[in-house]
This record gives structure tokens, C-alpha cells and sequence, in this order.
């Protein structure tokens, strides 16, 4: 859970003391301006959570019934944010004041979920020094420490420079149209000189598009596959002639404008047309690729073929390649006639189905995989990553409402949420606000299911990735309740909470119930309508440490083994789906390139290394233990290739300008593959900063490889499967990688031609360049 920066919490209802403030001395020390700072939220950083620290601006006066304090925080400009005023009374430990607030955390696709929160503050002062604590009393255990210094005047912001223009498109109106008509202009031109034009308008083009706020360019995969036309000036000339006749379709055509196939097939007849230009110009502009798509409109099926850009059932057959390697060449043959990478993917998500690290599921998958690696002839191991303190095994999960009247919950539970005892039935009742709310209704809540408030962000009901039951969630707890409800967005996100130890086992089931679902039941209870609702939930825990792996094998260099090119994926995922396409995905075509680098006998230079990592999903542990015991070869991994993201058909790579031949190679052996997907190297010759890759909320496994100046080049994916939809979801299933499957074996064929021509590259592949220069310490 990630508290955002309190500026920007609603103001809400105040509240005062239980205790009287007779019964205690006022602090006229702490009447003045004062300069604080406190911890308001946490954040989680390679499975570590640290506090995130504000600072804000505290005045303080003194009323006949005891304080007055106007709260205000300080942005980055030392600006104040609109203050907030509280009223407080004297206690035992200094003055408190209390008010409510919106506790907002992030969700899935970054959006913004709040709970009504309760925060008070206990505050004292010594000459010039404030001291106290903060405490969100409603959900959290511990208080955050106050420190401040008294100001000896008000605190005046600092003058704000004028804000020039914003960018986008609240710096200027809709399109003009003299504008749309030069676009409409420079679509036909471009058909007919698209170097030149593209020369002339691409800038203009991109900055207009960007502009202008009544058209727009979405993202395609059309767009996307242009991307693999041979030379670079072919693929900008007929990206933006792509763009150009979108665009001029949208104005010509407004009526059509928001139906995708219309416009992706406008955007390819003007690409084509563009394309017939530049042959006639230079046969070297000649792409296998567009031919097809060529063929197909000469046929009438470019509808059909622009479909198949999607990656959905796209079909793979049996074919050659032109590699001048016989053994890239027995990759493709084997790759293309016997497609084996949905296979793996099924025992994955299908037998083995979610593997928590620390889970038996985990355990036996990766069993599997070092087994199935062995029978292809590959030298591989489990080696230790760490463990989990408790085991963790998901059972069966299922809940409906009985009264008023029957109907089936859609819902679902974190990893490392206790189960029920069997089925159990009982009436729901609204939960409480506040920690005395929960207090004085204790009694109400045994046998109970409670509806508490908030929206589920996919980890455990108190907000941590660590199971810490908060104030209220404890006296639930006692009072004997039999699970709390929370309304979550769906498709339910489920991550985990795992337990510290065996002895502080969850014993209060935390349910996720689809919003809808847990809307209807709360204005029923509102109503005074009873609500009688059952839940099964088979979870159960056994005692620890459970060691997990990481596995690793190894195809032996010729001449250079102690060079190392590494592929790598996570193996674990959590278990609310099947972890299908986070990770089984990643790992199953791995897999697969190395059966086919096994059985078509690769025998590479350098040494080919296939890891796949354990716990990446709570902070790349199994990354950072194969780092620490393989410490000696981190220096010798010529780079390291990762696949950890949506499921699709890998259709290039970015890479300096000196590797260009080595995946040039790449490009060669996959050329007329596949009726569709392609492969290009795109050239990125800018460093990278290698201190991002840890901290980028998609950063995975390769970040920590980046951290010790491994070079992680990234895999460009082809396709239009909906990560964000299924991504740490119940819907993260087989059923929905499924129609990629031929973009998962063709994805495996990448990846074992890019590993073996790396592998068996002649050429020096240096890291120079491909990181920015640390920094010297001052």
C-alpha cells in the first residue's frame, strides 16, 4: 500500500478526544509556527517497504477549550497545499487532534482507490523543538514519528514563475481547417514520395497529432509491424505515411473514425501504396513482409490479413529458413514442424496452476522443469533462492448469498488468506469506520461476515505485503467474526500477504468480492434487510522454511565458455489464476528455445544460460540470489535476455549500433517464417541509465542483472493481448493465452536464434556505451 502525499486527501468530518481536556494540563509550548515532518505512506522496493517522508506546516494557537492547528503540506516548489484546520485537546501524552481523511492507494492500471481513514496526532513541544506522533488509527499499528523546529514567523511560500503553455492539448483548440486539408494533401503526396515527404512534415505531423484534441492516434499493432520493414529510412517513411493516412481518414471519414479495423485499413492501402513507390525507387526497400500484405490486397484479404497482426490464431506452419547456419536453420525447421511451447504452458498453468514461491505447486513445477530439461540432454540444477517462513497451498474457492435470495459470488482471495472452516454460513453486517466504532459494536460482530470498507488494490485486507493485522482487523478478530468482505474492481485482483512466522498465522478469511455484487449487499444492510451469505474457502497453510529454486542449465560453449549469454524468466506467479501469461508465458518459451537449441544440436561459442527465477513476484529474490551466488560470472554474461510481459509474437529487438550484425543474423534466419510476423533489429545508441531499471514499477528479473552492468536489451512484442486485463488476475488463465498459441512458438524461435547467434558470434560484443557513466562520489 502506497499513502499518497496527504496534500491531497479530502477534508472530512473532525472528532475530539475521548478524554476531557480538564483532566490534563494545556501546552501553551506548542502555540506558534512550526516546520514538521512525518512518514505518511510506504512503498515497496524489491520486497523492502520504506517510509515515504512529507513535510508540512503547522500553526498553532490556543482557544479557550484547548488548540487550534491548521495542517498544511509542502510540495517539491515549497508550495503549501490548502490547510486543514483541527481542533485538540490536552492527553497524557500532549495535545491531540483528530480528523478524518481519505486514505488513497494505487490499483491496477494506476487507478486511485480510497477508504475513510481516522488520523490523529499526539503532539508536544520543547522550546524549539516539536516532537509527537501521527497515527492512522482506523487501519495501522504503529504511529509514524513527528519531528519539527518552530519558525519564528508564518511560513510565505516562495513566488511562482509563470507557467508557460502547457503541452498537449489544452495548449490550443481543435484542429483547423486549413490544417486538415494539408493533411488530407500531404497523405496523397507522401503515397507518391514517401521519403521526401516524410523528411519534409514528420515532425510537423507528430507535434500536430500530439496538439490538437479532437483527433487522435491510437495505438496498433498495424502500426506496431512496421516495424519490420529491412531498412530504417523504409520504416520511418512508411510509419509516418501510416500515420498521415489515419489521420486523413479520421477527418474524411469522422463517421468511421472510432472503428479500429476501418482505420488500421486505411492506414495500410496508404502504407502500400507508399511501399509500391519505393520498390520502383530502389529494389532494396523490398520487404518480405509487406509482399504478403501486398499478395493479400491483390487477393482481397488484407481485412484478413491486418486481423492476423492481432497474433490471435494466427496459425504456424512447417518452413525453411535462408540462414546461412545449419544449425539456425535446423531451429526453425523443428521449431515450425514440431511446435511444442502451448505444451509447456499447459503443464504449467493446467497441472501445476499458480506457483506461489514457497507453495507445493512452486516445488513440483520446478521439479518439472529441471527434469524436462535433462531429458533433452541439457545440463541443468535447482539452485537455492531463498524461503518462505510458512508454506502456502490454495484450495478450492466458492461463496454465494443464501437469503433474500440465492445467487452465486464472484469473488476471490489474496495468497496466504485463511480458509474457512468448511462451508460456513452467517449473516453480513456493515463494518466499522473507526477503531472506538469497532470497539463499542464488538459484540455485534461474532458469526458474522463484515463488510469493510475500501476497494481491494490485490493485496491483503491491512494494506501490506506482509500479514500485519491493524487495530480494527484485531478486534474482529476476537469478537469471533467469520471473514471480512471487500469490494474489489473485476476481473479480482489477487496478490498476497504472506505471514512473518507459523505463529502469527491469518485466522480471519479476507474475501474480494466483485463491486456490483458488494454494492447490492451493503444497501440491503443499509436497508435493515438481513443478508445470510455462505463461503467455502480451501486455503491451508503448512509449517516452514520452504526452500524455493531458481533453475538453471547450461548448453556449454565450444570456445568461449566462459563467456555466457543468459535468457531468463520468472517461474513463479501468483495464484489467484494460473499464472498463464504472468509468467508460464515467459517461461514456456524459454523452455521451448532451449529444446530447440538442444535438439538441433547447437554447439555455440559462448555458453547459452537458462535461468528461470524464483519469487519475482515479491521483489526478483530468486534474481538477486542468483546474483549474489554466481557473483564471479556476472562480469562474463555477455548480456541477458528476458521474457516478462504480454504474450505475443516477439517481432524484434533494440540493441547498440555494434550488435546490428549479430541480430541482422537473427533477421536473415527468420526472414518468410511466419506469413506475418517479422523480426528487425532497432538501433538505440543512447546509454541507459542502469540506477532506473530497480526502480520502474514493470521493471522484472533483468533489472538486477542491469544493476551489476549486464546488458538487458528489450524484446519488441507484436500483438494486441490484453495484459492489463488479466495481469495478477483470477482471469490469468491458459484458456486466455491460448489463441497466441503460434505467437508463442514463434516467439520461442526468436529467442533461440537470438540466444545462439549471440552465442556463436564472431564479432567482440562489448558492454562500452550501453550504460551512462557512474557518477563519481564527491
Amino acid at each position: 500500500m502506497h499513502l499518497l502525499p496527504p496534500h491531497i486527501y479530502a477534508c472530512c468530518t473532525l472528532a475530539v478526544t475521548a478524554l476531557p481536556g480538564a483532566l490534563y494540563a494545556q501546552s501553551p509550548a506548542l502555540a506558534g509556527h512550526w516546520q514538521f515532518q512525518t512518514a505518511t505512506g510506504t512503498t515497496t522496493t524489491n520486497g523492502v517497504e520504506v517510509d515515504l517522508i512529507d513535510t508540512g506546516i503547522l500553526d498553532i494557537t490556543e482557544e479557550q477549550d484547548g488548540m487550534r492547528a491548521t495542517i498544511s503540506w509542502l510540495d517539491e516548489q515549497g508550495q503549501l497545499s490548502p490547510p486543514r484546520t483541527v481542533h485538540g485537546t490536552a492527553g497524557p501524552a500532549g495535545t491531540v487532534f483528530r480528523h478524518g481523511a481519505k486514505r488513497v492507494s494505487t490499483g491496477r492500471n494506476g487507478q486511485d482507490i480510497s477508504a475513510d481513514v481516522t488520523i490523529r496526532w499526539t503532539l508536544q513541544a520543547q522550546g524549539g523543538v516539536l516532537s509527537g506522533e501521527r497515527l492512522v488509527e482506523t487501519d495501522e499499528n504503529e504511529p509514524k514519528p513527528v519531528t519539527g523546529t518552530r519558525l519564528r514567523e508564518r511560513y510565505v511560500a516562495p513566488p511562482q514563475p509563470a507557467a508557460p503553455p502547457a503541452a498537449g492539448s489544452g495548449a490550443r483548440g481543435p484542429s483547423t481547417p486549413a490544417e486538415r486539408a494539408r493533411v488530407v494533401r500531404m497523405a496523397e503526396e507522401a503515397q507518391h514520395d514517401p521519403l521526401g515527404v516524410q523528411q519534409r512534415d514528420g515532425a510537423w505531423l507528430s507535434a500536430w497529432v500530439d496538439a490538437i484534441p479532437d483527433l487522435a492516434l491510437a495505438a496498433s499493432t498495424s502500426d506496431d509491424w512496421l516495424n519490420t520493414a529491412p531498412q530504417a529510412a523504409t520504416r520511418a517513411a512508411l510509419r509516418f505515411q501510416y500515420m498521415v493516412s489515419v489521420m486523413a481518414f479520421q477527418i474524411e471519414h469522422g463517421d468511421q473514425a472510432a472503428q479500429r479495423s476501418a482505420s488500421d485499413l486505411a492506414g495500410m492501402q496508404g502504407v502500400l501504396h507508399a511501399y509500391e513507390t519505393l520498390l520502383r525507387q530502389d529494389k532494396l526497400h523490398r520487404s518480405a513482409k509487406l509482399d504478403a500484405a501486398l499478395a493479400a490486397r491483390q487477393q482481397d484479404r488484407l481485412p484478413a490479413f491486418l486481423a492476423t497482426l492481432s497474433g490471435r490464431h494466427a496459425g504456424i506452419a512447417a518452413s525453411p529458413s535462408p540462414s546461412g547456419d545449419a544449425t539456425a536453420r535446423r531451429i526453425v525447421a523443428l521449431g515450425t514442424s514440431d511446435p511444442r511451447a502451448m505444451d509447456w504452458l499447459d503443464i504449467l498453468s493446467n497441472r501445476f496452476g499458480g506457483r506461489m514461491a514457497g507453495s507445493d505447486a512452486y516445488t513440483h513445477a520446478a521439479q518439472w522443469a529441471r527434469m524436462q530439461l535433462r531429458q533433452w540432454g541439457v545440463q541443468a540444477e535447482l539452485e537455492e533462492a531463498g524461503e518462505m517462513s510458512v508454506g502456502f497451498n490454495r484450495g478450492p474457492w466458492s461463496g454465494r448469498m443464501l437469503a433474500p435470495r440465492e445467487q452465486p459470488l464472484r469473488m476471490a482471495t489474496p495468497a496466504y488468506t485463511a480458509g474457512t472452516r468448511g462451508v460456513q454460513q452467517g449473516l453480513a453486517i456493515l463494518g466499522p469506520a473507526t477503531l472506538e466504532e469497532a470497539q463499542a459494536r464488538a459484540a455485534q460482530f461474532k458469526g458474522k461476515w463484515v463488510l469493510s470498507g475500501g476497494e481491494n488494490s490485490g493485496g491483503g485486507r491491512d494494506g501490506k505485503t506482509l500479514h500485519q493485522p491493524r487495530a480494527i482487523t484485531r478486534v474482529l478478530m476476537q469478537a469471533g467474526a467469520l471473514g471480512t468482505i471487500q469490494a474489489g474492481e473485476e476481473p479480482l485482483y489477487a496478490a498476497s500477504a504472506a505471514p512473518a512466522t507459523w505463529t502469527a498465522l491469518p485466522t480471519l478469511p479476507d474475501i474480494k468480492l466483485a463491486a456490483p455484487q458488494y454494492a447490492d449487499i451493503r444497501q440491503r444492510l443499509e436497508r435493515a434487510e438481513p443478508v445470510t451469505l455462505e463461503f467455502d474457502i480451501r486455503n491451508w497453510f503448512y509449517p516452514g522454511p520452504v526452500t524455493y529454486h531458481n533453475v538453471v542449465a547450461r548448453i556449454p560453449g565450444t570456445q568461449k565458455a566462459g563467456e555466457i549469454v543468459l535468457i531468463g524468466a520468472h517461474l513463479d506467479s501468483f495464484d489467484g489464476g494460473t499464472g498463464a501469461a504472468d509468467n508460464g508465458s515467459g517461461v514456456a518459451t524459454m523452455l521451448e528455445a532451449m529444446r530447440l537449441l538442444a535438439l538441433s544440436g547447437a554447439r555455440p561459442r559462448r555458453t547459452i544460460m537458462l535461468v528461470a527465477f524464483g519469487a519475482e513476484e515479491i521483489g526478483r529474490k530468486g534474481a538477486f540470489a542468483f546474483a549474489g551466488r554466481h557473483a564471479g560470472e556476472l562480469n562474463d554474461i555477455v548480456m541477458m535476455l528476458n521474457r516478462d510481459g504480454r504474450p505475443g509474437a516477439i517481432d524484434g529487438i533494440a540493441v547498440p549500433s555494434a550488435w546490428k550484425p549479430v541480430f541482422e543474423r537473427v533477421e536473415q534466419a527468420l526472414q518468410d517464417v511466419h506469413p506475418v510476423f517479422g523480426f528487425a533489429a532497432t538501433i538505440n545508441d543512447v546509454p541507459r541509465d542502469a540506477g532506473k531499471a530497480m526502480s520502474a514499477r514493470a521493471g522484472s528479473d533483468d533489472a538486477v542483472f542491469s544493476l551489476h552492468g549486464v546488458p538487458t536489451p528489450k524484446f519488441t512484442v507484436l500483438g494486441d493481448f490484453d495484459y492489463a486485463r488479466v495481469h495478477h488476475t483470477v482471469l490469468d488463465t491458459y484458456d486466455n493465452v491460448h489463441p497466441f498459441g503460434a505467437a508463442q512458438q514463434y516467439s520461442a524461435i526468436a529467442i533461440a536464434l537470438s540466444a545462439y547467434e549471440v552465442a556463436n558470434a564472431p564479432e567482440e560484443l562489448s558492454r562500452k556505451g550501453y550504460y551512462r557513466a557512474a557518477k563519481a562520489a564527491p
